[in-house]
């Protein structure tokens, strides 16, 4: 009998350790995170300021907006709309997430003011699963338009630092956004911020895209990924990571941009 029980004791305590292992290895490897088709590993740059000079970019690996998502029969052609992004982040300043985006767009539509049929202006919409939890969807949403003052949906002059530049038919938009303060006045979204701090390791969803708007209605919307919009399953896995993409690591080929798990 008593060798029943230590045998007892002694399963049950090894049953303990491997459950604690499985634990520690789910909250510390951005793998068992990752829950869809495609990841952004997101590095860190120094020395970044929202101010259009875009130098501290150089290395970050743009993923092109060549997927449909709300809008459009089949893809535009580059000359009328095509765009990429880009996104970093820093130890330092945790709160923000911070996206390069480029566009080509051969006509501006601004006919509608902020937080009205914003969809149907040109603009960039950014969308976050911060929870990563694609049955629950708490999904937020910011849009900046091509206008360069309009902010809609959650974004708000408080949780948004953005410079927009424009060379023709060229649009540069590069933005900080800070989850943690106000959001803007869209019904949908509450008025105050959320706890978030960008680290080593974390994973959330993410969906950024751009809406071409052209005789009064939206011909396009176009993105990283296919998919309708407001779907966190149609969203990628932004994931950030402690590697900065200033610094070359030691005798190893430079491969410090972001990566796309296909």
């Amino acid at each position: 009998m008593k060798k029943y029980f230590k045998s007892l004791i002694f399963t049950k305590n090894l049953i303990a350790i491997l459950i604690g292992f499985v634990l520690i290895i789910c909250s510390t490897s951005p793998i068992f995170a990752a829950k869809r088709d495609k990841e952004y590993v997101a590095k860190q740059i120094s020395n970044f300021r929202v101010d259009g000079k875009i130098d501290e970019w150089e290395r970050a690996e743009a993923v092109a907006f060549d997927q449909l998502k709300d809008a459009g029969a089949a893809l535009p052609k580059a000359n009328d709309f095509t765009g990429k992004g880009r996104v970093a982040w820093n130890a330092k300043d945790p709160t923000r997430i911070y996206f390069l985006v480029e566009i080509t767009d051969d006509e501006l539509q601004d006919i509608h003011p902020p937080d009205s049929k914003w969809w149907e202006d040109d603009s960039v919409e950014f969308m976050f699963d911060f929870d990563n939890d694609v049955v629950r969807e708490a999904l937020v949403q910011w849009t900046l338009g091509a206008n360069g003052e309009d902010l809609s949906a959650a974004a708000s002059p408080d949780n948004t630092e953005w410079a927009l530049s424009k060379s023709g038919n060229n649009y540069i938009y590069e933005v900080a956004l800070d989850p943690t303060k106000p959001r803007g006045p869209n019904p949908g979204n509450p008025n105050t911020g959320m706890d978030f701090k960008a680290k080593d390791g974390l994973t959330i969803g993410l969906s950024f895209h751009m809406n071409d708007c052209e005789n009064g209605v939206r011909e396009h919307q176009i993105g990283w990924i296919a998919g309708n919009a407001w779907d966190a399953q149609a969203f990628g896995d932004l994931t950030f990571d402690r590697e900065f993409l200033d610094v070359e690591p030691a005798g190893k080929l430079a491969l410090t941009w972001a990566a796309i798990k296909q």
